[in-house]
């Protein structure tokens, strides 16, 4: 969380007990772990539906933690435009309340303090309100914690939400006992290989993560479960993914051999219609069935990026939602043929990073 930020500077709580320091940009690099939450609160001012669509096409972001409160009187004035612009953005969103009590009763005053609050907001129920550990004082008591974070999230649970603790890596024994959490490790140079806490719900890998659309520096978490992207409905479709059919050697269809004739170079300026979106493989992918050869379409081999596409309905800047009408962006609009398959009426084209993706041929021809 950002106030976690300040409680590393101003007591070293979690350097003491965990001996860990901040990635900087300089150690960064692409073999980071995903950006599949972003956690956000006034520390970061109020965020807008634009960044949120921003970070979830080109990072591939699934959900936002809002900060919601602290105690039984602060309220942060950033989440209800936070969540109102989560949801604008078509992302799972979340709310946290950053816990200041040592007791039970303490507990659950401010659990019903920040389930209010998050109601008032427009917290969905059956979003996640976590409850954030961090004080130096609340770490010292190790297991002790335990019965006080329990009864916070009994206590909200009771207002339809969903609950679970955030708190350091190697201050964990705050969080109940055979629960599932979300802990906080920022190492000098994450990889996405280490699958640290990978038995948890999320792991908070770093706290000083940087978006083009965004001033400042942001949290970030992998998730290693559905739990933050679960129990609210955000509009997505639930992939259907179709094996891939085996190759059968047969003549060009006419489409193909236009296509060798024009020395396998491409073009496609029209606009197509969005008749599925998912988030699949690692990012948000959009399907128009002519251009897929059928309702039948693979998300695997046919889903087109989100980042490639130019949202002609509703512009760039807000959530792209089945029914909207796109075009493929400048650079993606035209290029080369890589490979072809007759027996599907198919034409395959390497689309950089985002590997092989396979058009119909007369579709694409009409594009």
């Amino acid at each position: 969380m950002n106030k976690f930020k300040q409680a590393l500077v101003l007591t070293g709580a979690f350097l003491a007990f965990a001996g860990v320091g901040y990635a900087s940009e300089d150690t960064v690099h692409a073999d980071t772990p995903r950006v599949d939450m972003v956690d956000v609160s006034n520390h970061n001012g109020q965020m807008t539906a634009p960044e949120f669509v921003y970070m979830r096409n080109n990072y591939g972001m699934k959900a936002v933690a809002t900060k919601i409160s602290e105690g039984t009187s602060f309220h942060d004035y950033t989440a209800p435009g936070n969540i109102a612009a989560a949801k604008s953005a078509g992302v799972y969103i979340n709310g946290y309340h950053f816990l200041s009590s040592t007791t039970v009763a303490g507990a659950i005053a401010e659990a019903d303090y920040a389930a209010r609050m998050a109601k008032a907001d427009g917290l969905p129920v059956g979003a996640v309100l976590a409850v954030d550990i961090e004080n130096s004082y609340q770490l010292s008591m190790g297991s002790r914690m335990q019965p006080v974070a329990t009864a916070f999230e009994n206590r909200v649970r009771a207002y339809g939400y969903r609950s679970t603790t955030y708190t350091g890596g190697y201050s964990s024994s705050v969080s109940p006992a055979g629960e599932k959490a979300w802990l906080a490790q920022y190492l000098y140079d994450p990889s996405k290989a280490m699958g640290l806490y990978s038995q948890e719900h999320a792991y908070q890998w770093s706290s000083n993560q940087t978006f083009a659309s965004s001033y400042g520096r942001f949290d970030v978490s992998v998730l290693y479960d559905n739990f933050f992207t679960a129990g609210t409905d955000k509009n997505a479709i639930v992939p259907d993914v179709t094996p891939s059919k085996p190759v059968v050697n047969k003549p060009d269809t006419s489409a193909i051999r236009q296509f060798k004739n024009a020395g396998n170079r491409f073009t496609a300026y029209k606009s197509f219609r969005v008749d599925k979106i998912a988030y699949v493989n690692g990012m948000w992918q959009a399907i128009n069935y002519d251009l897929a050869g059928g309702r039948d379409a693979s998300w695997t081999a046919n889903g087109i990026p989100l980042a490639m596409l130019d949202n002609v309905t509703r512009g760039n800047y807000r959530a792209t939602r089945v029914g909207d009408m796109v075009k493929f962006k400048a650079g993606y609009n035209y290029g080369t043929i890589d490979r072809y398959d007759n027996a599907s009426n198919g034409v395959g084209i390497v689309e950089g990073r985002y590997g092989m993706i396979w058009y119909n041929a007369n579709s694409l021809l009409n594009k």
